[in-house]
């Protein structure tokens, strides 16, 4: 195995967004062994940078596969149009206690933060800028999240269906929901870097949970889904270990690379 693939919310974290003490010494003996650990997820880049400690020796898929950066470097970015986005702040508008979020090559922009979306804000985003219009936005646009507390799925995904023919609509957690290009997902993110640094899908492992993790299960032949996935991905997944509460994709590692 020469490739480690793993998501964030869901999987490598727990509920409470925190990850096994053991991470960091997990990843260091993966790396001795010469495999390679990516991390794939909807958060921005700057976010997961963080949270990994500013490793530069982790390659980040980001952004849902917009955005991929490795050895400290921007290795892959793939914007969108976003002209559509005063018809999203009307709809979005329209629903109680949701938001809109440009996500961009340098920040996010909001438009108003407040005591109950600061703190999904400031979990996901580490540069983040308020705006007045966002159309007065500059930055290179790749993807636009939505936040609903009562749950994308069922409350904010039926109301978008007028997009769903242009561009990707996808329920990224519960609380989030993402739009992005046709072109962009993890899996085609994921398919680049194999194809660029000569890995083979039976070379790579994938862990994941929710339904923006689907396309990267294509991508390997040893894929898990944890045991609080999307029922899509039980159906996909080769095998299906403990929840992430459990931190079963570091026991799954331990155990497999003898860790």
């Amino acid at each position: 195995m020469k490739m480690v693939v793993t998501d964030m919310d869901g999987t490598l974290l727990n509920s409470n967004r925190e990850m096994h003490p053991e991470t960091m010494s997990v990843i260091d003996k993966l790396i001795d062994k010469g495999v390679l650990f990516v991390v794939a997820s909807a958060r921005q880049y700057f976010n997961l940078h963080n949270r990994f400690k500013n490793r530069d020796d982790i390659i980040y898929i980001a952004e849902n596969g917009s955005y991929i950066n490795k050895d400290g470097n921007l290795f892959r970015f793939r914007g969108m149009d976003f002209q559509m986005v005063d018809r999203l702040t009307e709809i979005v508008d329209g629903i109680d206690g949701a938001y809109l979020v440009l996500c961009g090559k340098e920040s996010a922009y909001i438009k108003d933060m407040n005591e109950v979306s600061s703190p999904y804000f400031n979990e996901y985003y580490d540069k983040i800028e308020i705006v007045d219009n966002f159309q007065d936005v500059t930055d290179e646009i790749c993807k636009i999240s939505i936040l609903d507390l009562n749950g994308t799925e069922k409350y904010v995904y039926p109301l978008l269906n007028e997009f769903y023919e242009d561009y990707k609509v996808l329920v990224s957690t519960h609380e989030w929901l993402d739009i992005f290009s046709w072109k962009t997902n993890k899996g085609a993110a994921l398919e680049i870097l194999q194809q660029r640094l000569d890995i083979k899908k039976e070379e790579t492992m994938v862990f994941g949970d929710n339904l923006n993790d689907l396309e990267m299960y294509r991508c390997a032949i040893e894929s898990y889904a944890m045991e609080n996935s999307h029922e899509e991905i039980k159906k996909v997944a080769k095998h299906i270990i403990g929840s992430n509460d459990e931190f079963s994709v570091i026991t799954e590692l331990k155990k497999v690379f003898d860790l």
